[in-house]
């Protein structure tokens, strides 16, 4: 953000006098968040949207998370537009989740078998609750899923979340669509819109915990480029798990279910899914 460092806790704190402890948290191209605590909803982040960022697609990021209602997804607060230092920005008070990124756990390695199962377990909750209301969240991703102290998940960010009774915001004619390469199926990849569903959202769930569970993602480890990666998602199935416990054949057959290129292959729904994972999680004792 051009001047962002007009835009000061200080200022903030002014602004949002029911704001206190104002602090900055990231800054990124499209916002910037600060850490802070609100008498009434606890420990929150306060984001700051830049003047020149999607807003409309921020608003359906927004949208979708309120109508997703599960205890695996922070909730959002309250929004609005205010006129800063750096021009007219659009806002948002969320519930911060504390802990760390699946991303920065996966730094240390491979996760631990009760910790993937219950990733799934979690995971799979959340998208059930956005299956039921026809949102697809579409960037599911180390990333975008948290651990949080007491070794429960959470999704975020719901920045590319498809409203499938909205009209898309990616043009039709794009060759690609708006993907984190390694994570998205072959029809996210390719833009075909008709095509995308919750079945997408469980090809990147899959590979979630094929990475989690091994340490690293097969269809970005050693590739060029997106190019690279396009060629392997096109070029079919992961090599089959081998892993360890007692239901890790059953698991192993998830992991490859839910990977499938073509989706009619994959589970037709997250409650499949989610009932599939939840049985492995019951026979290992995972909650």
């Amino acid at each position: 953000m051009n001047g962002a460092s007009q835009v000061t806790s200080a200022w903030l704190a002014i602004n949002f006098p029911d704001l206190q402890g104002i602090q900055p948290l990231s800054r990124g191209g499209q916002k910037e968040v600060f850490s802070a605590k609100h008498n009434g909803n606890g420990e929150v982040v306060l984001k700051l949207m830049h003047p020149n960022s999607d807003v409309e697609r921020t608003k359906r990021e927004l949208l979708a998370v309120a109508k997703v209602r599960s205890p695996r997804v922070p909730v959002i607060f309250d929004q609005g537009s205010i006129t800063t230092p750096v021009g007219d920005c659009f806002w948002f008070r969320e519930q911060r989740v504390a802990g760390q990124s699946v991303r920065a756990r996966l730094a240390g390695g491979a996760m631990s078998t009760a910790e993937v199962l219950r990733l799934g377990l979690h995971i799979s909750e959340a998208l059930l609750a956005a299956e039921s209301v026809g949102i697809v969240h579409r960037d599911v991703k180390p990333d975008n899923i948290i651990l949080d102290p007491h070794g429960a998940f959470w999704l975020i960010d719901f920045g590319l979340a498809r409203h499938l009774g909205l009209e898309s915001l990616t043009a039709t004619a794009n060759a690609f669509g708006h993907v984190t390469w390694g994570y998205a199926p072959l029809e996210q990849c390719r833009n075909l819109k008709q095509e995308i569903d919750s079945r997408a959202d469980l090809f990147a769930l899959g590979v979630t915990l094929y990475e989690c569970a091994t340490g690293a993602n097969p269809f970005r480890v050693g590739a060029g480029n997106v190019l690279d990666i396009l060629k392997r998602v096109e070029q079919g199935q992961l090599a089959r798990l081998n892993l360890s416990f007692p239901s890790s054949s059953t698991f192993a057959d998830l992991v490859s279910a839910l990977t499938q290129k073509q989706r009619v292959h994959r589970p037709q729904s997250v409650k499949d899914a989610y009932d599939w994972i939840k049985d492995i999680c019951a026979a290992e004792g995972v909650q």
